[in-house]
């Protein structure tokens, strides 16, 4: 799991910027998402321009030069903050596999780009590389490596995952692995940017026909029933191929062709809830942006179903109650800072209050 991420220089993170997902305090309730003391789900608010898109695109950083997934180069223009005279983003990232703690270090000057990155494994540094330097990497499988060949066109990391075969039997390596393997796994996407995504995805290609090439239509209308939306759907073909229809009394129409902005959040988001008990971090950027307050909450216990990692971004208030998650477990980002609902406050939050309430009230702005 994600255990703590830290980001500086890159867009409105001018300062150093940390998130810590074992923050963790000892509530008695809810305890499912907070396995091993780390947050499984979170949900962050913020005012508009707080910097919860950013958050995400942060996050997703280290996708874009160790994997070869899907991403959008676009999101990461202005990549450093443009008041800053330091011209270097830096990223570090803790991960906890199965108690043991992987950080990794890195700096870029753009996206595309970095500069020097370094990983430590229970605080052991068992590799590192800087442009224009000695690279080094200490783990079994590794003794080989041409490191003369690495010219930096790509990460030193993605160099030894395609350059080597680790010893599947060693500690080390196969944290490595584990660590490979999660950030392959990552997933960002949003409904408020045209149902765009970054990361992971084993889908191309028209929704409709991903999901009747799934054999999901059915369980497609069911997911939109349980969430209020009463459709009768079909596979059929068009002149492309497969694909989803809608069934009238008199007439199956594409579904595409006359779904709502809701209705088509809702199955792209289907989708994706396919997939993601094969993901292993999902940021979901505005989930509710075209969803009724009732079904953004049934939404949520849906995915908080999950054992997958899962981050929202949300406005609705509504969402702010201890019926869903915990008071640690809801975030706000405020001034470039990030904190929990229970950091907000001096007061001792128990399951039975109304923390929406004292959102309202100012009661999170102690601090």
């Amino acid at each position: 799991m994600l255990q703590k991420f830290k980001v500086q220089n890159f867009k409105n993170f001018r300062d150093e910027f940390v998130w810590d997902f074992s923050n963790t305090k000892s509530y008695e309730f809810h305890q499912e998402f907070v396995p091993q003391g780390i947050m499984k789900n979170a949900i962050v608010f913020g005012e508009n321009a707080s910097g919860k898109t950013n958050l995400g695109w942060a996050v997703m950083d280290i996708v874009i030069h160790l994997t070869d997934s899907m991403k959008n180069i676009a999101n990461y223009h202005n990549y450093v903050n443009l008041n800053s005279s330091d011209k270097l983003a830096r990223f570090e990232y803790t991960f906890c596999f199965g108690g043991n703690l992987l950080v990794y270090y890195y700096e870029k000057e753009e996206v595309g780009k970095v500069l020097r990155e370094k990983i430590s494994i229970n605080h052991h540094e068992i590799l590192s590389a800087e442009l224009g330097y000695e690279a080094k990497v200490h783990l079994k499988g590794a003794e080989n490596l041409n490191l003369d060949m690495w010219d930096g066109s790509i990460s030193f990391v993605k160099y030894v995952v395609r350059n080597t075969v680790l010893d599947r039997k060693d500690t080390d390596c196969r944290t490595f692995r584990q660590f490979v393997r999660f950030v392959e796994h990552m997933f960002w996407f949003s409904s408020a940017y045209g149902n765009n995504y970054i990361g992971y995805s084993n889908r191309v290609g028209s929704i409709g026909k991903n999901i009747v090439e799934l054999d999901a239509v059915e369980e497609l209308q069911m997911f939109l029933h349980e969430l209020g939306i009463d459709v009768e759907l079909a596979a059929g073909e068009d002149a492309e191929g497969k694909n989803l229809y809608c069934v009238y009394k008199n007439k199956a129409v594409l579904f595409q062709n006359i779904w709502s902005s809701g209705t088509s959040a809702l199955t792209f988001l289907f989708l994706w809830y396919l997939q993601m008990k094969d993901m292993s971090f999902v940021f979901i950027d505005e989930f509710d942006a075209f969803y009724h307050y009732e079904l953004a909450e049934a939404v949520v216990r849906k995915l908080l179903a999950l054992d997958t990692q899962i981050v929202f971004t949300s406005h609705n208030t509504d969402l702010m109650t201890n019926e869903l998650l915990r008071p640690d477990c809801y975030f706000e980002l405020r001034d470039n800072q990030i904190k929990s609902f229970a950091d907000r406050t001096s007061k001792a939050l128990r399951q039975v209050h109304n923390i929406q309430k004292m959102y309202k009230a100012g009661a999170f702005n102690e601090r």
